[in-house]
């Protein structure tokens, strides 16, 4: 069988080429021979993956139901112990034993488990890591081949922790930014409902006990929509489930995919911090792959995809042809109205210093910092807001009660 292989030699150059061998196995041992260390290695007939097609998958999770889901956290926790265990000198097989018998999330200590078996049969770290694509990205893959091939997987561990670490962060930013009014509003919601159901028909048989059948035009609206409610509460999920998936199944065509996310950045208040958002994560990942080693256009390929949103990600694969055209990406970025004028200049500075991952990274700390400051003042405003919609519909109910007593309370003075 042949074997496509590519592996670093003793003086650190990368050899790439192939061998003839009877199994993977075998195929390593010759790469071993040679004083090389192997990088990566395939069968013939099966490009693009990181290890054989044959390899033996019995012994990694199956698919559960119930399986504990791998959180950014988790893997983050994991990259900092590997990077600190690699550094100390301890080997990838060792740390990956000690980790997975440390490691409390159940399912991703079967996949460190599976991934020390693979290192210890001689397959790299990166080739275990692609057996579990939904577990680790192609991002934490290529900063991992990125350290393999270097020879300092330990300091590309740790940049991928920090990486991994400041997008937990930034999730919880957004969440916690969406999060709040969303509970509020949901809140004031069940309460009208709760008003309208059991409080509003007390007042109705009142009213009409003393024979008060007269009723202003807002107390008669508020009573009909009780009836409805105490009738067909059960038909009120119906329009938000009909939505829900209506805009889902528009969302899966390339034109409403396209429709929906240029919609969502320019939102009246959540659009901003979408697209700051958006923007800290892409220009984090760019900045952390620039700064491994890998190419420019690896780089802004791999930032697009993280982007998830369409309209940027065509910005940046737009981006990624014109740099590949030999055009600078200032130029581009400067076009571009999706991107502010000021991060094309610092990208411009970056280009003509030879700092380019260090002026990235401080475009995604600009974009953090705006987030921070979005989030911090959209918190001051909404909550005054918040206050006002509830005292506003809490009091259009009792309002539309009150009136009536208010009203024949005069009749009788």
């Amino acid at each position: 069988m042949i074997f496509k292989y590519r592996a670093r030699t003793e003086s650190g150059m990368i050899n790439t080429g192939t061998t003839e061998a009877a199994s993977e196995g075998d195929a390593l041992s010759w790469i071993r021979h040679q004083g090389w260390s192997p990088i990566q290695l395939e069968a013939g007939a099966s490009a693009g993956s990181l290890v054989s097609s044959g390899a033996d998958n019995s012994r990694y999770p199956k698919k559960s139901l119930f399986q504990q889901k791998v959180t950014i956290r988790d893997k983050s926790i994991i990259f900092k112990q590997m990077a600190t265990m690699v550094n100390s000198g301890i080997t990838v097989a060792a740390t990956l034993e000690l980790l997975s018998s440390q490691t409390e999330n159940k399912t991703l200590a079967a996949t460190i488990a599976s991934m020390r078996d693979a290192v210890s049969s001689g397959v790299t770290l990166t080739a275990a890591m692609a057996r579990f694509p939904k577990i680790f990205s192609n991002l934490e893959m290529s900063l991992t081949r990125a350290g393999e091939e270097g020879g300092v997987l330990d300091v590309c561990m740790t940049r991928l922790a920090a990486f991994v670490e400041a997008q937990h962060t930034l999730q919880k930013k957004i969440k916690g930014a969406m999060v709040y009014p969303a509970v509020i509003i949901s809140v004031t919601a069940l309460a009208l409902v709760a008003l309208c159901i059991f409080i509003v028909p007390l007042f109705r048989k009142s009213f009409a006990g003393i024979g008060m059948t007269n009723l202003p035009p807002l107390t008669a609206a508020i009573f009909a929509f009780s009836d409805f409610l105490r009738a067909y509460w059960f038909l009120l999920p119906v329009p938000f489930i009909a939505c829900h998936f209506l805009m889902k199944a528009i969302g899966k065509t390339a034109p409403g995919r396209h429709f929906f996310d240029a919609r969502k950045l320019t939102l009246p208040i959540a659009g901003d911090i979408i697209f700051k958002g958006i923007m800290a994560r892409s220009f984090r990942t760019f900045a952390t792959l620039v700064t491994a080693g890998v190419s420019i256009l690896d780089s802004i390929e791999m930032s697009a995809g993280v982007a998830d949103n369409v309209v940027v990600h065509e910005a940046f694969s737009t981006m990624r042809e014109r740099v590949q055209n030999g055009i600078l990406m200032s130029v581009t970025l400067k076009e571009q109205k999706l991107f502010p004028i000021m991060v094309a200049h610092m990208v411009a500075v970056g280009e003509e210093t030879g700092n380019i991952d260090e002026v990235l990274t401080k475009v995604a700390d600009w974009y953090d910092v705006e987030l921070d400051e979005k989030i911090k003042s959209l918190t001051s405003i909404i909550e005054p807001f918040i206050i006002v919609l509830v005292g506003g519909v809490v009091g259009l109910v009792v309002g539309s009660v009150f009136i009536p007593l208010l009203q024949s309370m005069q009749q009788f003075m």
